[in-house]
Protein backbone atom coordinates (compact mmCIF):
# COMPACT_ATOMS: atom_id res chain seq x y z
CA UNK A 1 0.00 0.00 0.00
CA UNK A 2 2.84 2.36 0.90
CA UNK A 3 4.64 1.53 -2.35
CA UNK A 4 1.41 2.17 -4.30
CA UNK A 5 1.05 5.61 -2.70
CA UNK A 6 4.70 6.36 -3.49
CA UNK A 7 4.14 5.37 -7.13
CA UNK A 8 1.03 7.57 -7.36
CA UNK A 9 2.87 10.61 -5.99
CA UNK A 10 5.83 9.95 -8.30
CA UNK A 11 3.45 9.91 -11.26
CA UNK A 12 2.03 13.24 -10.12
CA UNK A 13 5.51 14.72 -9.77
CA UNK A 14 6.20 13.59 -13.33
CA UNK A 15 2.97 15.21 -14.55
CA UNK A 16 3.88 18.45 -12.79
CA UNK A 17 7.42 18.34 -14.21
CA UNK A 18 6.04 17.98 -17.75
CA UNK A 19 3.68 20.92 -17.23
CA UNK A 20 6.58 22.97 -15.87
CA UNK A 21 8.76 22.17 -18.91
CA UNK A 22 5.90 23.15 -21.23
CA UNK A 23 5.52 26.45 -19.37
CA UNK A 24 9.27 27.06 -19.58
CA UNK A 25 9.02 26.74 -23.36
CA UNK A 26 6.07 29.14 -23.40
CA UNK A 27 8.12 31.64 -21.37
CA UNK A 28 11.06 31.28 -23.77
CA UNK A 29 8.85 32.00 -26.78
CA UNK A 30 6.80 34.76 -25.12
CA UNK A 31 8.94 37.66 -26.36
CA UNK A 32 6.04 40.10 -25.96
CA UNK A 33 5.46 39.22 -22.29
CA UNK A 34 1.85 38.16 -22.86
CA UNK A 35 1.70 35.72 -19.94
CA UNK A 36 2.88 35.54 -16.34
CA UNK A 37 4.91 32.61 -15.03
CA UNK A 38 5.15 31.02 -11.59
CA UNK A 39 6.60 27.90 -10.07
CA UNK A 40 4.12 25.43 -8.55
CA UNK A 41 3.81 25.86 -4.79
CA UNK A 42 5.59 23.53 -2.38
CA UNK A 43 3.76 20.37 -1.38
CA UNK A 44 0.85 20.67 1.05
CA UNK A 45 1.16 18.91 4.39
CA UNK A 46 -1.29 16.37 5.76
CA UNK A 47 -2.13 18.90 8.48
CA UNK A 48 -3.06 21.52 5.87
CA UNK A 49 -5.18 19.03 3.95
CA UNK A 50 -6.94 17.89 7.12
CA UNK A 51 -7.76 21.53 7.93
CA UNK A 52 -9.24 22.03 4.47
CA UNK A 53 -11.35 18.88 4.79
CA UNK A 54 -12.66 20.05 8.13
CA UNK A 55 -13.44 23.47 6.65
CA UNK A 56 -15.21 21.99 3.61
CA UNK A 57 -17.03 19.35 5.64
CA UNK A 58 -15.97 16.55 3.30
CA UNK A 59 -12.82 14.80 2.04
CA UNK A 60 -10.82 16.27 -0.84
CA UNK A 61 -11.11 14.27 -4.04
CA UNK A 62 -8.30 11.71 -3.94
CA UNK A 63 -6.70 12.63 -7.28
CA UNK A 64 -6.79 16.33 -6.42
CA UNK A 65 -5.46 15.51 -2.95
CA UNK A 66 -2.53 13.61 -4.45
CA UNK A 67 -1.73 16.60 -6.61
CA UNK A 68 -1.79 18.89 -3.56
CA UNK A 69 0.62 16.52 -1.79
CA UNK A 70 3.07 17.36 -4.58
CA UNK A 71 2.18 21.01 -5.29
CA UNK A 72 -0.03 23.15 -3.07
CA UNK A 73 -1.57 25.13 -5.92
CA UNK A 74 -0.14 26.81 -9.00
CA UNK A 75 -0.62 30.43 -10.06
CA UNK A 76 -1.15 30.92 -13.81
CA UNK A 77 -0.82 27.21 -14.43
CA UNK A 78 -2.87 27.67 -17.60
CA UNK A 79 -2.46 31.21 -18.92
CA UNK A 80 -4.11 33.43 -16.27
CA UNK A 81 -5.99 30.65 -14.46
CA UNK A 82 -4.78 29.85 -10.93
CA UNK A 83 -5.10 26.27 -9.69
CA UNK A 84 -6.20 26.39 -6.05
CA UNK A 85 -4.08 25.21 -3.15
CA UNK A 86 -5.12 24.80 0.46
CA UNK A 87 -5.05 28.56 1.08
CA UNK A 88 -7.72 29.20 -1.55
CA UNK A 89 -9.75 26.19 -0.47
CA UNK A 90 -9.79 27.54 3.09
CA UNK A 91 -11.01 30.89 1.77
CA UNK A 92 -9.46 33.67 -0.29
CA UNK A 93 -10.41 36.66 -2.43
CA UNK A 94 -10.15 34.48 -5.53
CA UNK A 95 -12.33 31.76 -3.99
CA UNK A 96 -14.92 34.42 -3.08
CA UNK A 97 -14.82 35.65 -6.68
CA UNK A 98 -15.21 32.09 -7.99
CA UNK A 99 -18.25 31.51 -5.77
CA UNK A 100 -19.75 34.81 -6.94
CA UNK A 101 -19.30 33.72 -10.56
CA UNK A 102 -21.14 30.50 -9.75
CA UNK A 103 -23.98 32.51 -8.20
CA UNK A 104 -24.20 34.80 -11.24
CA UNK A 105 -24.30 31.86 -13.66
CA UNK A 106 -26.91 30.05 -11.57
CA UNK A 107 -29.08 33.18 -11.36
CA UNK A 108 -28.90 33.73 -15.11
CA UNK A 109 -29.68 30.12 -15.98
CA UNK A 110 -29.85 27.27 -13.43
CA UNK A 111 -26.56 25.37 -13.56
CA UNK A 112 -28.39 22.10 -12.92
CA UNK A 113 -30.33 22.52 -16.17
CA UNK A 114 -27.20 22.83 -18.29
CA UNK A 115 -24.78 20.53 -16.43
CA UNK A 116 -26.87 18.03 -14.51
CA UNK A 117 -25.24 19.21 -11.27
CA UNK A 118 -26.66 21.66 -8.75
CA UNK A 119 -24.57 24.62 -7.61
CA UNK A 120 -24.18 23.03 -4.17
CA UNK A 121 -22.49 20.01 -5.77
CA UNK A 122 -19.71 22.15 -7.25
CA UNK A 123 -16.43 23.19 -5.62
CA UNK A 124 -14.28 25.81 -7.39
CA UNK A 125 -10.70 24.55 -7.87
CA UNK A 126 -9.31 27.12 -10.31
CA UNK A 127 -10.18 30.64 -11.40
CA UNK A 128 -8.82 34.00 -12.52
CA UNK A 129 -9.69 37.62 -11.88
CA UNK A 130 -8.90 38.45 -15.52
CA UNK A 131 -11.82 36.79 -17.31
CA UNK A 132 -14.74 34.40 -16.81
CA UNK A 133 -12.76 31.14 -16.71
CA UNK A 134 -13.85 29.04 -13.75
CA UNK A 135 -12.98 25.39 -13.13
CA UNK A 136 -15.04 23.41 -10.64
CA UNK A 137 -15.10 19.87 -9.28
CA UNK A 138 -18.13 17.91 -8.19
CA UNK A 139 -18.08 17.20 -4.45
CA UNK A 140 -18.01 13.72 -2.86
CA UNK A 141 -21.72 14.03 -2.06
CA UNK A 142 -22.54 14.54 -5.74
CA UNK A 143 -24.27 11.79 -7.71
CA UNK A 144 -21.09 11.76 -9.84
CA UNK A 145 -18.15 12.88 -7.67
CA UNK A 146 -14.76 14.00 -8.94
CA UNK A 147 -15.87 15.38 -12.32
CA UNK A 148 -14.15 18.63 -13.35
CA UNK A 149 -16.05 21.22 -15.40
CA UNK A 150 -14.57 24.23 -17.17
CA UNK A 151 -16.89 27.23 -17.35
CA UNK A 152 -16.39 30.49 -19.21
CA UNK A 153 -19.86 31.95 -18.82
CA UNK A 154 -21.13 28.55 -19.91
CA UNK A 155 -19.75 25.03 -19.88
CA UNK A 156 -16.75 24.70 -22.19
CA UNK A 157 -15.56 21.21 -21.41
CA UNK A 158 -15.73 18.54 -18.72
CA UNK A 159 -13.30 15.86 -17.57
CA UNK A 160 -14.01 12.56 -15.79
CA UNK A 161 -11.45 13.26 -13.06
CA UNK A 162 -8.80 15.70 -11.87
CA UNK A 163 -5.91 13.86 -13.51
CA UNK A 164 -7.54 13.98 -16.95
CA UNK A 165 -8.24 17.66 -16.36
CA UNK A 166 -4.61 18.41 -15.47
CA UNK A 167 -3.24 16.47 -18.44
CA UNK A 168 -5.65 18.25 -20.80
CA UNK A 169 -4.55 21.65 -19.46
CA UNK A 170 -0.97 20.59 -20.19
CA UNK A 171 -2.01 19.80 -23.76
CA UNK A 172 -3.69 23.20 -24.07
CA UNK A 173 -0.44 24.81 -22.94
CA UNK A 174 1.29 22.91 -25.76
CA UNK A 175 -1.19 24.56 -28.14
CA UNK A 176 -0.07 27.91 -26.71
CA UNK A 177 3.50 27.00 -27.70
CA UNK A 178 2.37 26.50 -31.31
CA UNK A 179 0.50 29.81 -31.23
CA UNK A 180 3.52 31.68 -29.87
CA UNK A 181 5.74 30.20 -32.57
CA UNK A 182 3.37 31.61 -35.20
CA UNK A 183 3.33 35.00 -33.45
CA UNK A 184 7.13 34.93 -33.24
CA UNK A 185 7.37 34.23 -36.97
CA UNK A 186 5.01 37.11 -37.75
CA UNK A 187 7.06 39.46 -35.57
CA UNK A 188 10.25 38.33 -37.28
CA UNK A 189 8.72 38.78 -40.74
CA UNK A 190 7.48 42.24 -39.75
CA UNK A 191 10.96 43.17 -38.57
CA UNK A 192 12.55 41.98 -41.80
CA UNK A 193 9.92 43.82 -43.87
CA UNK A 194 10.51 47.03 -41.91
CA UNK A 195 14.25 46.83 -42.51
CA UNK A 196 13.68 46.24 -46.25
CA UNK A 197 11.31 49.23 -46.48
CA UNK A 198 13.70 51.50 -44.57
CA UNK A 199 16.61 50.45 -46.75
Amino acid sequence: MKHEKTDILKAWKDNIAVMFLVQEEIQRLDKLGIFQYYYPELAATEKQLASVEMHLGHPIDQKYRNFLLCANGWSCFSQSVNLFGTGDLMGSALMDYALEMLDVMDDAFPISDSTGFSKSELLPIAATFEDRDLHVMTRPSSHQPGVVIWFAGQEIERYPNFEEYFLTMTDYNRVTIDWLKKISNLVNYAGIFRKVVIC
